[in-house]
């Protein structure tokens, strides 16, 4: 099975820490995204595309070490110019299409291996869901009873709930024919697909965290430090 790992952020809330690319940030000696490729390896994942504009060129460099250590053939799609989360996927469809159903990822979210699991071995459309304890930096979920998605709630709604991990899978055929353009997945492509195909929301209980604030990527440093064995 396939992934498209999305590595395109600027990393703006970052700069103050690093002038690395967001993905490629240091974290205990190694890029974070190595972290993130090992977790899907581990969970079946064969290959990866990364997604990449903004310091392409660094991800290029680090390719072959990245497949080598987790053991997973990658490629490599750079975008021109800034296309957001949604027009990056439709860009690497085109350039590397899909031969069957494939999971989408941000670059900069870690998820346990049996996160990308529990989305690789369900069929149709679905995205991951985490409960936390405060959603408002993040974009909510409104699930019905039987676990499909009804609604994209914007960020800033406070208090607990179930957000959208960043973590998805669609069939080779839900995006295909799609023309490439600039859109956000969340804002756009994700609301587009929903009012027209059922998406499912799979909740996940295990580890979870953004790396996209200087203080969430020192609580991913400091509480993260071991990664569950093989």
């Amino acid at each position: 099975m396939r992934a498209y790992v999305l590595c395109g952020g600027f990393g703006t809330r970052l700069r103050s820490v690093t002038d690395t690319q967001k993905a490629l940030v240091p974290v205990h000696g190694e890029p974070f995204l190595a972290r993130v490729l090992r977790q899907l390896a581990r969970a079946g994942i064969s290959e990866a595309v990364l997604c990449a504009h903004y310091r392409a060129e660094q991800v290029a460099e680090q390719l072959a070490a990245l497949a080598q250590d987790a053991g997973l053939q990658l490629m490599l799609v750079v975008e021109h110019s800034p296309m957001g989360t949604g027009g990056a996927l439709l860009n690497a469809l085109r350039e590397q299409p899909p031969q069957g159903r494939y999971l989408v990822l941000n670059a900069d979210t870690f998820v346990d291996a049996e996160g990308y699991a529990l989305m690789a071995q369900g069929q149709g459309n679905a995205l991951l869901g985490v409960q936390v304890d405060d959603r408002s930096r993040y974009g909510s979920l409104e699930v019905d009873a039987g676990g499909q998605l009804r609604a994209l709630l914007e960020k800033g709604r406070e208090g607990p709930g179930l957000i959208n991990a960043g973590v998805y899978a669609f069939t080779s055929g839900t995006f295909a024919g799609s023309p490439v353009r600039a859109c956000s997945m969340e804002q756009e492509l994700l609301p587009e697909l929903l009012a027209r195909e059922p998406v499912s929301a799979l909740e996940y209980s295990g580890r979870f965290i953004d790396i996209g604030t200087p203080e969430s990527l020192d609580r991913y440093a400091n509480d993260f430090r071991m990664e569950p064995s093989q």
